[in-house]
């Protein structure tokens, strides 16, 4: 082998020392601590338990979605109850299901806040509208 090959393959060998390095400094030397995957596996929860409460079934040809539809519209009756009412503890319900404290979510229709419990800090909300307002779903991690 010739000089110039023999410098070049070193090189190469250091750009390679180089990069490997680099991969295990940020796969785990990370300053903030957080995990992308885990993350995204608790927006993913949050995103389907919340499809999951708008299609659970109250009664007979009534869903939670039902309900919170009328609840957004100002109030109503659901299954013979009212509709604000059944939101309420079914999403308390769902939540408990799920493994959620009553500390750990909050549930909005609008503004106002339909769970037990606020919090600050990391969260992970999930959110879409019936008729101009907002529902929202926030997951409170701690």
């Amino acid at each position: 082998m010739k000089k110039g090959q023999t410098e070049i393959i070193g090189f190469m060998v250091i750009i390679l020392l180089l990069f490997f390095s680099l991969i295990f400094y940020f796969r785990f030397a990370s300053d903030d601590g957080s995990d992308f995957l885990a993350e995204a596996e608790e927006n993913l929860e949050v995103s389907n338990l919340l499809t999951v409460m708008k299609q659970y079934t109250l009664c007979e040809g009534e869903s939670l979605g039902d309900a919170i539809k009328s609840c957004a519209e100002g109030g109503g009756f659901v299954c013979e109850e009212d509709a604000c009412s059944a939101v309420k503890r079914e999403i308390a319900v769902i939540a408990a299901l799920n493994g959620w404290e009553e500390s750990e979510y909050m549930f909005f229709i609008g503004e106002e806040l339909y769970s037990s419990s606020t919090c600050a800090g990391n969260s992970f909300a999930e959110d879409y509208s019936i008729g101009g307002v907002d529902i929202r779903l926030v997951y409170c991690r701690s």
